[in-house]
């Protein structure tokens, strides 16, 4: 048996033909269960290691040494030195030697690499979050979005779960192992682009800024390409497609909310949105006014201030409400 669909075993990333291959293998040979037995307690040992970041480098090497040389040495062990002499305790040497300079890579990658056997859980409270994944992918989190991925090292391919909430893509290209965002029912497919999904109880949105995205969702597909926008009915299933028009999807992104040539009621939108305010448009003629300004992302105060003064527009206060006029 090889070691490496062992390995493969042991990370439950096997198939169900591989499942049984092992299986019937332990089971035909004491041997072959011993054997399995000391290679998954290596491993194990190994992989905690790794994971805890406390191996003694130093330690480790010394210890490998005077293995070796206990081995070169040919010297018989006594009774109580069988395991250390034995081919398993220089394979399990080995095997802490090599944990302990993974341990080292390890800690300089992003999340500790434990993208490569495990899920990462990634959450952004009141404010929005940057993260860089294992790959290399650029992702910003919306405030109070909430996601969770792997990229596991014999995957085929990169995998993130939004349970909640928005964020923006910028993926790193692999054509060998496709860039995949499940939200629900939805599945988001891409080798290397742009792109934001926004998930709400009501509704999923994904919009393309570059690249080219596949959204599936049950049987129904379709295919996204620059400023265009999916919009996914989470109960029905079915799926819009139509033009994006504008930038203000990505405000938490860039800080900045980025109107040309704008209605005043979609930017009002945008505002709402992020800020969680009630912002009302109340009078006809400001419904139908468009606006051309860049506002940061900073006070709403301010921000309806620029629009008072850009438009000509009357903002005040009426209960919870803030109205326009």
């Amino acid at each position: 048996m090889e070691d490496s669909l062992l390995i493969k075993y042991l990370l439950e990333e096997t198939s169900p033909d591989e499942i049984a291959a092992v299986e019937t293998w332990i089971a035909e040979n004491p041997k072959h269960k011993k054997h399995f037995q000391e290679f998954r307690w290596v491993w194990t040992k190994s992989k905690d290691l790794v994971q805890s970041g406390n191996m003694d480098e130093e330690a480790a090497w010394e210890r490998f040494q005077m293995l070796r040389e206990a081995n070169q040495k040919k010297v018989q062990p006594k009774a109580h030195q069988v395991f250390l002499a034995s081919g398993w305790a220089r394979i399990a040497a080995t095997f802490m030697l090599l944990a302990a300079v993974t341990a080292i890579v390890f800690s300089f990658l992003p999340h500790s690499g434990k993208a490569l056997y495990s899920n990462v859980a990634l959450v952004a409270d009141q404010e929005a979050t940057e993260e860089v994944l294992l790959d290399g992918s650029l992702l910003t989190l919306n405030k109070n979005a909430k996601l969770s991925y792997s990229q596991k090292w014999l995957g085929n391919n990169r995998l993130v779960k939004l349970e909640q909430g928005e964020a923006f893509f910028e993926v790193e290209k692999n054509p060998k192992k496709p860039f995949v965002v499940a939200v629900g029912e939805l599945e988001v497919k891409v080798l290397g682009t742009s792109f934001n999904i926004k998930k709400t109880k009501e509704k999923t949105i994904v919009i393309v800024e570059e690249g080219v995205v596949q959204v599936k969702t049950g049987t129904v597909g379709l295919l996204l390409q620059k400023n265009e926008k999916a919009t996914i009915n989470n109960d029905k299933g079915t799926i819009e497609k139509s033009v994006s028009t504008d930038q203000l999807f990505k405000y938490y992104v860039s800080k900045e909310f980025v109107a040309k040539n704008l209605k005043l009621t979609t930017l009002v939108d945008a505002l709402n949105d992020a800020y969680n305010s009630e912002v009302e448009v109340l009078s006809v003629r400001a419904k139908e006014m468009s606006i051309t300004t860049t506002l940061d992302y900073g006070s709403l105060r301010d921000n309806l201030e620029i629009i008072s003064q850009t438009l000509g527009v009357t903002v005040y206060q009426k209960g919870d409400n803030i109205i326009i006029e």
